[in-house]
């Protein structure tokens, strides 16, 4: 006879292919019952086996479990691709076959967003005691 707390005492709630309603689904539209939630789909409706409202730290997840069937795909066995991970580079592929211009992801802007997140979590780390966290700490987790 407590009430639950706001932020921890969420659970996530399941609804099976029983509590979709079947009219709206037939449409292309996918609607828990006892929600106003209308999310439209391109999944064919024999496939959704579960719609799942997941609660994060200051908002809902939507997840939508479906079957899918795997395509299986034939291998070329003279066609090779390699693939260098790197910090600056980030990746860089070559392949074997002739035409092809190998190319590379510039890893730098990335590696920039990291040393700024670490920046700012640091920061908020020293403004606190020990092992504590916050709000403002978990929501630079969240992003």
């Amino acid at each position: 006879p407590r009430y639950k707390n706001k932020i921890t005492g969420r659970n996530i709630v399941v609804y099976t292919t029983q509590a979709i309603s079947k009219k709206q689904l037939k449409q292309g539209i996918i609607n828990p019952s006892k929600t106003g939630i209308y999310l439209k789909t391109l999944v064919p409706t024999s496939q959704i086996k579960q719609v799942r409202l997941v609660p994060r730290l200051n908002h809902y997840v939507i997840e939508v479990i479906y079957e899918a069937t795997e395509k299986q795909y034939e291998l070329e066995k003279t066609r090779v691709a390699s693939i260098d991970i790197g910090l600056n580079n980030l990746a860089t592929l070559t392949f074997n076959q002739a035409g092809i211009k190998p190319f590379l992801i510039n890893g730098r802007p990335l590696k920039s967003i990291n040393q700024y997140y670490n920046k700012v979590k640091s920061f908020l780390q020293s403004q606190l005691q020990e092992n504590q966290s916050s709000k403002r700490l978990k929501k630079l987790c969240n992003k």
